[in-house]
């Protein structure tokens, strides 16, 4: 059955959600069509990023699809949409709290040290320096760094890539970035500092 019911009128939801069950894929674009305005509308309000709001908005219907079977009552479909959407939200939230936690973290590694920490810390200024005195090898006073530590220091020091483009362009997992940026900054901070770094 298409979008029209038999007198010519507009089906309703439900009967287009049991045209989806039925088989019928026009019948979720349909549904589509006429509430991707109200969802986006709902992800905007919850996120305030339209590119984020855009995303969201076809997680939402994705998940519909999928989970169409749940639906107890077929004309409640516009409610049971938007509870998707405020849950998709939600997790949204989340995982970017989780992010800017983590990027915090380690964005520090960029920052001096606080008074009373016993050690200089790791400026972009000084980054910088340390990373045109690592193409002297001879330098006694620098670490030996792998050349994976390297290209991430130069990566996100000297290009001034951030984290998502500098472990892009390196081929690195976020997570082994994190791990390899944090190890070679803590040489150059002890080296900075006129410690003897150990391999």
């Amino acid at each position: 059955m298409g979008p029209l019911g038999d007198t010519g009128m507009a089906a309703s939801d439900g009967t287009l959600v049991l045209g989806v069950r039925n088989g019928d894929r026009a019948a979720f674009a349909e549904l589509y069509d006429r509430r991707a305005r109200l969802i986006r509308a709902i992800c905007l309000d919850e996120t305030r990023d339209l590119h984020a709001a855009a995303d969201l908005c076809q997680e939402t219907f994705l998940r519909a699809f999928r989970n169409l079977g749940s639906l107890r009552d077929p004309q409640r479909f516009a409610a049971w949409l938007a509870g998707i959407a405020k849950q998709v939200c939600r997790e949204w939230r989340r995982s970017r709290r989780r992010e800017q936690t983590r990027l915090q973290n380690y964005t520090n590694l960029r920052l001096a040290d606080g008074p009373g920490t016993g050690s200089p810390g790791l400026t972009a200024d000084d980054a910088q320096e340390a990373l045109a005195a690592l193409t002297d090898r001879e330098a006694p006073s620098f670490p030996a760094l792998s050349d994976q530590q390297r290209l991430t220091l130069h990566a996100y020091y000297a290009q001034g890539c951030n984290v998502e483009e500098a472990r892009t362009v390196l081929g690195l997992s976020r997570s082994t970035f994190y791990r390899v940026l944090s190890s070679a900054c803590q040489r150059l901070r002890m080296a900075l500092a006129g410690q003897e770094v150990r391999r």
